[in-house]
């Protein structure tokens, strides 16, 4: 050691007492800091027992402490002394089981209180919820529970927190809450009134307009210093002019009062001016000319001289009041001059009023019987009726026609029919019951008569020989007899409510619904008709009908009688068979006779034909016409003689058409191209005598055509068309069509007419032969011809009531027109 390394005692001696007093230093510091420890742990504990005294004191309160340990389970760490207060339980008990508390939480606030606790653990938020708690004594009381987590060290979470007692705040809300909603409620409901106030206000509003626009009530004042006239808008249109259109005056208002009652008018204004107020009704004349009646009421304002200054009033058009008063004076009339009785009782059943109709029913003067009950009309077995049928009426029935009995002033009882009707005043309340009677005794007695009529009818009816059914507008049917029944093979049931037509043969329904369209216009008639037996067998009936009408003129069905005649049509048809065997057989010999008289015909042509004299000579010409005539005729025959079995009628379209081919068969025309063109209606059957006169009508019209219509040309066209009126398409006789929509009302009425004059002969039928070529020549007058073909054209159409006209406009066109009973199959 150096000697500046060493030191002296004294040195080492002062560092030593330097140290001892830092240690004294040190300890004192330590000794105060002791102090200070136990300071603040006194000032602890005693900080730890005001927070113990104040949370167990808290008004209304407790304060607590627990934490989810790692078990999951809840530990109260801390609990204070208001909780006992709370919740009727110990600290104790509640920090030795926490769920001395949770059982006090209904499930669905435990529930939320367990979702909230787990978000305010993960999020280490503030955890506050109200819930109520039942506690052990069953007093039910709210509680707001408020606390804050902290995450400890360990990972457990901590949460401080204080339960308060809410019930009173929640009463008083529940209390405002109700306060609030029955003030909205009060608030909507009085809205509502005021909303329906201010709709009923605007509604009266429209209604007052209406009723003065309706009310046709106008103002006017009158200034006696100018003479001036003001009115109000209505009284402008009451007068016919439109609102302040001009100024009036007195003579203005003059000039619309009717001429008649000027006079009436002028002298109460003359009143009004000595004083009297007026209220009249007169006439007047509006703009427009037309005459209304009118109210007026006026009264004049005097100065202090006694002098008129003004008058004023109103006026009212009360021309509906007047007519209306009109029709009640003349219902009035109607009711007194009535033969029904027609009387008002009060609802006691007091007669109140009775017309004449009333004094010749029940023989009662009108003195006699007001004021007196209605149940001296009743005989004594219907006591107490009219006041069930009164009651009945005050209770909205309706009381129509009701037949009964009632009592008349000589003790004779009578049948009557009743009608009551409740009569209400201008507010719509039941005043009066009125009662109208009709003496229906004559009709009652009548109808007992009818009734025994129809019974001894219906006798008849069902014990005749005949089938008797009747059909309505629809062809059901609504009544048959026996008769009918064992004919048919059906039950009454099985029938009555059926179409006519489930019993009626298919070849039948044709000739059934014709009929049926006669009854509809009225035509009775008797027709034979196939209907089938329920078995399937034909029954043939002969029917007799009858059409029904109701009295308007409606038609309502028909009346038939049947009668069978099944037998009858089973023997004519046998019969038929030998006619039908001995029709052909004639037919087959005419029409041998007639080719052997065409054969003739034509050996004297030839023998004529040969001779060079003669062989341009109308002889020969003759010759061949006549050939070709009985040609014609012979064709017919053949046609028949080929039906099977039809052997009284012609197809005719079939027999024109190989007629025609015949024709052109026959004539030989050299190099000329002549073409047939035809339009026949199909399946039209004509008898012998218009089939025969047709069938020479065409056979000259056509051989005329070939013969001299095409001289001097290479080709040529020959049409010929038939057709019936209501198929074809061109008017009878060759008029130029018309539609229906050209045609003027006298035209359309004389073609019904037409219509109806053509059913009731038979059907129309247009027959045109037309060429085009050359034309007949002008030389040539149709109606008076020289030549034997067109002579005999003219007679067969005259033989069959025809008409036949010509039009050479394009070539030569015959159009032939008549009637005929058509045949069809």
């Amino acid at each position: 050691m150096t000697t500046s390394e060493r030191l002296s005692a004294d040195e080492l001696g002062t560092r030593v007492q330097e140290q001892i007093a830092e240690l004294e230093k040190a300890n004192q510091a330590l000794h105060t800091e002791i102090l200070e420890c136990k300071k603040a742990k006194e000032d602890l504990r005693a900080s730890e027992e005001r927070l113990r005294f104040m949370s167990d004191n808290l008004p209304d309160s407790a304060v607590y402490q627990y934490t989810h340990e790692p078990d999951g389970s809840v530990r109260f760490l801390y609990c204070s002394a208001g909780i006992e207060q709370l919740n009727g339980v110990s600290p104790t008990d509640v920090l030795r089981d926490p769920g001395t508390l949770h059982r006090q939480i209904p499930p669905e606030y435990f529930e939320r209180l367990v979702e909230a606790e787990a978000r305010s653990a993960r999020e280490l938020s503030d955890f506050d919820m109200e819930t109520p708690m039942l506690r052990p004594d069953g007093q039910v009381r709210w509680m707001r529970l408020h606390s804050h987590p902290r995450r400890l060290p360990d990972g457990r979470t901590v949460w401080d927190g204080v339960q308060t007692d809410i019930t009173k705040y929640k009463l008083t809300e529940e209390a405002l809450k109700e306060a609030y909603q029955s003030l909205e409620k009060k608030v909507k409901e009085r809205t509502s009134e005021l909303e329906e106030a201010y709709k009923s206000l605007k509604e009266n509003e429209r209604r007052l307009s209406e009723a003065q626009k309706m009310a046709h009530l106008g103002s006017w004042d009158r200034n006696f210093a100018t003479n001036e006239i003001y009115w109000s808008d209505e009284a402008y249109r009451i007068y016919g002019y439109k609102p302040q259109e001009f100024e009036v005056t007195y003579n203005t208002f003059l000039g619309h009062v009717h001429p008649d009652d000027r006079d009436y008018v002028a002298n109460a204004a003359k009143k009004a001016v000595n004083g009297k107020t007026y209220s009249i009704d007169f006439r007047i004349t509006r703009a427009d000319g037309e005459e209304r009646i009118v109210h007026s009421q006026g009264e004049v304002t005097f100065d202090e001289q006694n002098n008129p200054v003004r008058a004023k009033g109103t006026v009212q058009d009360i021309t509906g009041r007047k007519k209306a008063e009109e029709k009640i004076q003349g219902l009035a009339n109607i009711v007194e001059s009535s033969n029904d009785g027609i009387i008002t009782e009060s609802l006691d059943s007091v007669i109140t009023s009775w017309n004449r109709g009333a004094e010749q029913i029940f023989g009662y003067l009108a003195e006699e019987i007001l004021g007196k009950p209605i149940s001296v009309l009743e005989p004594s077995i219907l006591a107490g009726e009219t006041k069930e049928l009164v009651e009945l009426v005050k209770q909205g029935e309706m009381i129509q026609q009701y037949e009964t009995l009632r009592l008349r002033k000589d003790g004779s009882i009578i049948n009557v029919s009743i009608t009551l009707s409740p009569v209400f005043d201008i507010y719509g309340k039941l005043t009066n019951i009125s009662v109208i009677y009709r003496d229906i005794t004559e009709r009652k007695r009548t109808e007992e008569k009818l009734r025994e009529s129809e019974e001894r009818y219906r006798n008849i009816v069902e014990t005749a020989n005949e089938g008797i059914l009747t059909i309505n507008d629809k062809a059901v049917i609504t009544y048959a007899n026996k008769k009918i029944t064992d004919m048919l093979g059906y039950s009454m049931e099985e029938g009555i409510g059926r179409p006519i037509w489930d019993f009626i043969s298919e070849e039948s329904k044709a000739l059934a619904k014709l009929n049926q369209e006669k009854r509809r216009e009225g035509i009775n008639g008797s027709y034979e008709l196939k209907l089938v037996h329920k078995n399937g067998l034909p029954l043939w009936v002969h029917i007799n009908a009858k059409s029904l009408f109701d009295k308007d003129g409606k038609f309502m069905g028909s009346l038939s009688m049947l009668t069978d005649i099944t037998k009858r049509k089973e023997a004519e048809r046998a019969l038929a068979n030998i006619g039908i065997a001995r029709q052909k057989e004639i037919h087959h010999r005419i029409k041998n006779n007639l080719q052997v008289i065409s054969s003739l015909l034509d050996l004297e042509a030839e023998k004529f034909n040969s001779k060079k004299h003669i062989q341009d000579s109308e002889v020969l010409e003759a010759f061949r016409e006549s050939q070709d005539r009985v040609t014609s005729i012979a064709l017919i025959h053949e046609e028949l003689h080929e039906e099977d079995g039809t052997t009284d009628a012609l197809n005719f379209p079939l027999y024109l058409q190989r007629l025609v081919e015949n024709l052109f068969r026959t004539y030989t025309l050299g190099n000329i191209d002549i073409s047939l063109n035809t339009d026949l209606e199909e399946n039209i059957f004509f008898d012998m005598d218009t089939a025969v006169p047709l069938g020479i009508i065409v056979n000259e019209l056509v051989s005329n055509s070939l013969k001299h219509a095409f001289s001097g040309r290479k080709t040529g066209t020959i049409k010929i068309k038939l057709f019936s009126e209501e198929a074809g398409d061109e008017p009878y006789a060759g008029n130029e069509p018309k539609s229906k929509e050209k045609l003027t009302k006298e035209e359309l009425k004389k073609e019904k007419l037409a219509k109806v004059k053509s059913a009731r002969k038979g059907a129309a039928y247009t027959l045109i032969v037309s060429d085009n070529g050359t034309g007949i020549p002008e030389e040539i007058d149709f109606e008076n011809p020289k030549t034997l073909g067109l002579q005999l054209v003219n007679i067969l159409v005259d033989q069959l009531d025809g008409e036949i006209k010509l039009d050479k406009s394009h070539g030569t066109e015959f159009i032939i027109g008549f009637n005929v009973k058509e045949k069809r199959n």
